[in-house]
């Protein structure tokens, strides 16, 4: 229940009457000795209720915030996941006759970020080497694509000014944990039962493990005493929510390798980790909009160019931009590959359009994609373009594995917890977004997908545990109305 105390104004009057009911005659106009008395004793009384309530919210995990929360979450045993870099990762650089690269080698994206060489290595030959990475800084952004380029700082002689990501990190790199994922865990805690080692237990010890944002336990599929588990990482970046194999291992060894857990989990209990797997589902969604919130450019709905090639700082098409009435200051949208699997619509501003052979023609964008892996095609974007891919990608990010038969996964399939796409939900996500405080969208047609979309059922399949989950996978978003 929420108590809102009252303010300096409204203590003085209060006192003031109180005055004024035992001493009729008595004069409280501002200045006097009686009325200063008042608002003296307002303040005081303003000031202590202020920090009672202040106490009171840094001490309930529903309010508390910031350092107030993790101090909280502290005494209960739960740490505040601190931001790490993307580890692991595999870079293949071209190099000509003989030499070699030390350890601590660096490399640097085309957004600023560092990476470094974890061992040395020597080249013989003419060809590829392949050194492995790990990022300098921290947060999600230091996960990049394979097929991002990354430009080799000092290179040593022989080695090629720029080098390509080959193999994805195994490890992604996190944002510091915010205070809504941090309450999530501390009230996942205060909502089960503890030392006990049922579903509840396995979840708050899945998600303490640094990379986990999400958890979800299967009992008893394998065998009456088995747990499986598989976990998702935060959404903060689209596709990081996938984590790779490292995070599950780094549960697996949480949960069996440490003495506490082992005290507070039932004797003989298994449990074994597993990665979700991908059930791939592109999107494809028609925008009526209102005029100049649909598309910049196309001569309809369906318009599009075919590119032939793209660095991060422009894309290349065969295709004469103008004749589908692309120009300088006009939105564009590219499928870019972010994580193995998944492609996030980037939408970019073009900034010059360069005739370099006529064909081809380079269209230039004013950020640099995060990756040089694409698919599909360029496409016509304009003001909601973003928005939309966010409400999209919403929608995908609450989905959690499908449940057995019979059901066994926890926490249980909900609204809150769903499995399953629904197209009612998602169109209203669309729908709903405001530009200006106003809802630009007047009506879609979901073309992919046409209706729910109902998951794989999770299964056990030789001796392992198949937990499936809808992934978005591409995304197009068409607009019947031209921009002026």
């Amino acid at each position: 229940m929420s108590y809102t105390p009252p303010t300096h104004a409204e203590l003085r009057e209060m006192i003031l009457a109180g005055f004024r009911s035992l001493l009729s005659e008595m004069d409280a106009t501002p200045g006097t000795p009686e009325y200063n008395i008042a608002d003296t004793v307002a303040h005081a009384a303003a000031s202590a209720m202020g920090n009672a309530k202040a106490l009171h919210r840094d001490v309930h995990p529903r309010y508390a915030s910031g350092d107030a929360l993790t101090t909280l979450a502290d005494l209960w045993g739960i740490t505040r996941h601190e931001a790490t870099g993307a580890t692991g990762g595999t870079l293949r650089v071209q190099c000509v006759g003989a030499g070699a690269w030390g350890i601590g080698q660096q490399f640097r994206s085309a957004d600023g970020y560092t990476y470094e060489a974890s061992s040395g290595g020597t080249w013989t030959a003419t060809g590829p080497v392949y050194i492995p990475i790990n990022a300098v800084e921290t947060g999600a952004a230091t996960t990049k694509a394979v097929g991002t380029f990354l430009t080799t700082v000092a290179p040593p002689a022989g080695m090629a000014a720029t080098g390509d990501v080959f193999a994805a990190f195994a490890i992604n790199g996190l944002d510091q944990e915010t205070d809504e994922e941090l309450r999530e865990r501390v009230l996942v805690l205060f909502s089960g039962s503890g030392n006990s080692g049922n579903g509840g237990d396995y979840v708050r010890w899945m998600e303490a493990v640094l990379g986990v944002a999400e958890g979800f336990v299967y009992r008893a599929i394998r065998h009456s005493l088995s747990v499986d588990g598989t976990v998702f990482g935060p959404d903060t970046v689209p596709g990081s929510r996938w984590v790779g194999a490292g995070t599950v291992t780094d549960v697996e060894n949480a949960i069996n390798g440490t003495a506490v857990l082992e005290g507070e989990r039932a004797i003989g209990q298994d449990f074994d980790g597993v990665l979700p797997t991908a059930i791939d589902q592109p999107v494809d969604v028609t925008i009526v909009s209102d005029a100049n919130y649909g598309r910049d450019w196309g001569t309809t709905s369906a318009s599009l160019l075919v590119l032939g090639g793209m660095a991060t700082t422009y894309v290349s098409t065969n295709t004469d931009p103008s004749t589908v009435g692309l120009a300088v200051g006009d939105k564009v949208a590219l499928n870019i590959q972010i994580a193995v699997g998944y492609y996030h619509l980037e939408v970019r501003t073009v900034t010059n359009i360069l005739n370099v052979g006529g064909p081809p023609w380079h269209i230039y964008v004013d950020e640099p994609y995060p990756s040089t892996t694409w698919t599909g095609d360029l496409y016509p974007a304009g003001p909601t373009t973003a928005d939309t891919v966010e409400a999209i990608e919403a929608a995908f990010d609450a989905l959690g594995p499908a449940d057995t038969s019979p059901a066994s996964r926890w926490p249980l399939v909900s609204s809150e917890k769903p499995c399953d796409l629904n197209l009612a939900e998602t169109n209203r996500r669309v729908m709903d977004i405001e530009i200006d405080g106003v809802r630009r969208h007047l009506n879609t047609t979901w073309t992919a997908p046409a209706a729910d979309v109902v998951c794989t059922p999770s299964v056990l399949t030789a001796g392992v545990l198949v937990a499936n989950c809808i992934r978005l996978t591409t995304c197009r978003i068409r607009y019947t109305v031209l921009n002026e």
